[in-house]
């Protein structure tokens, strides 16, 4: 999302018309999620997607229009029509896609926009609040307000009551950490509440077998990826070209150096216990999305009884997933790293798949799972 708004950015700078589509809401099996983007130039590019097909191709049109118009508005994509031999394949779902010329009121798109990037430049949480329809004089569609976590509020429209009311439902769906559309009855307005966070990143404790499949996996995925290890021969840019960051220091050191947000996905795979205790000390009160622990459950065991003993509470021992990853019967380097990949996209998703760290709390079937290289 950071890229496209780099693009959108560069668009203005060059003073471009342009139309940006979002989708706002969704019903049904739709091919793409809520705050999913595209952007429509002037010259008829197209950066990004909101589903492809006759149903973007619809959305492209009436994008056309808006640039042509000057106004924003929506585009409602029915995807539930009948399929057979002679029609086009429908996901089933509906989307409502608006449409929005970034002409904004008070603020300018190019200030909004800059400050859309400064926050994710800055690694910070924020609402972008866009307003989709408006029965209010005081707040025109289009219009763009910017709520930071702390509760300050930047953008159109000047009445108090509206920005208070705005800035407080902002910071709900911040912490939700989900983008989603808002009708506030009493302002008679109709809002989409676009969180903007931190891009996904992945911090790789161990730089042996399973991390560099796993380093190739995250990336594809759009995660910022950082390796770690005290071996320059494991830890080089030869084994992880693909990586933005390669951290060669001692690994207890390295860890307790490296800024630690919401957005990041801690997993620790060294070639030994002693090493991942060390560095799971160092970061299981952080306020990391996920930690991660390679082991067999003995491994896992002894990790947990030395971490209890360190006086380390129960419910923050609870929050590490080991052993790590879902249960798909990994057995290779690349087949663990896929189960490791799958863990984090399920807990990012809300996903149902079961994670072999469940077992700790029950009697489980699965197998024992490999220690780390």
């Amino acid at each position: 999302m950071k890229q496209l708004y780099e693009k959108v950015h560069e668009f203005l700078r060059q003073g471009s018309a342009l139309a940006l589509a979002t989708i706002v809401e969704s019903r049904g099996s739709t091919p793409r999620e809520v705050g999913a983007k595209m952007i429509i130039h002037e010259r008829g590019e197209i950066t990004g997607t909101v589903g492809g097909g006759c149903g973007e191709n619809q959305v492209f049109q009436d994008a056309l229009r808006v640039m042509k118009e000057g106004r924003p508005r929506f585009s409602c994509v029915d995807l539930t029509g009948e399929i057979n031999e002679n029609t086009e394949t429908n996901c089933g779902g509906i989307m409502d896609v608006f449409i929005d010329p970034l002409r904004s009121a008070g603020i300018s798109a190019e200030e909004i926009i800059r400050s859309v990037l400064d926050i994710y430049n800055r690694r910070d949480c924020a609402a972008l609040v866009t307003v989709l329809e408006s029965e209010d004089d005081r707040v025109a569609s289009g219009c763009k307000f910017i709520v930071q976590e702390n509760g300050e509020v930047t953008g159109g429209g000047e009445d108090q009551a509206v920005i208070d009311s705005i800035a407080g439902n902002a910071l709900s769906v911040i912490q939700s950490g989900r983008s989603k559309r808002m009708k506030l009855k009493d302002e008679k307005l109709d809002l989409f509440f676009e969180v903007i966070a931190p891009p996904a990143e992945i911090v790789i404790v161990g730089a042996g077998h399973i991390a560099q499949p796993l380093s190739r996996i995250a990336k594809i995925m759009d995660f910022e990826v950082t390796v770690i290890d005290d071996r320059s021969n494991f830890a080089n840019r030869s084994r992880f070209a693909e990586a933005d960051r390669i951290i060669v220091d001692d690994i207890e050191k390295s860890v307790s150096e490296i800024p630690i947000g919401p957005a990041t996905h801690i997993v620790l795979v060294t070639r030994g216990h002693q090493m991942d205790q060390l560095a799971l000390l160092k970061v299981i009160s952080s306020r990391a999305a996920y930690i991660g622990m390679i082991g067999s459950r003995r491994r896992v065991g002894a990790v947990f009884d030395y971490l209890r003993r360190q006086g380390v509470a129960q419910e923050l021992i609870e929050r590490v997933y080991a052993p790590i990853g879902i249960d798909i019967g990994a057995e290779t380097p690349d087949e663990i790293a896929v189960a490791i990949m799958a863990e984090i996209i399920k807990l990012r998703r809300r996903g149902g798949a079961l994670s072999l760290s469940e077992g700790r709390k029950r009697p489980s079937p699965f197998k024992a799972e490999p220690v780390a290289d």
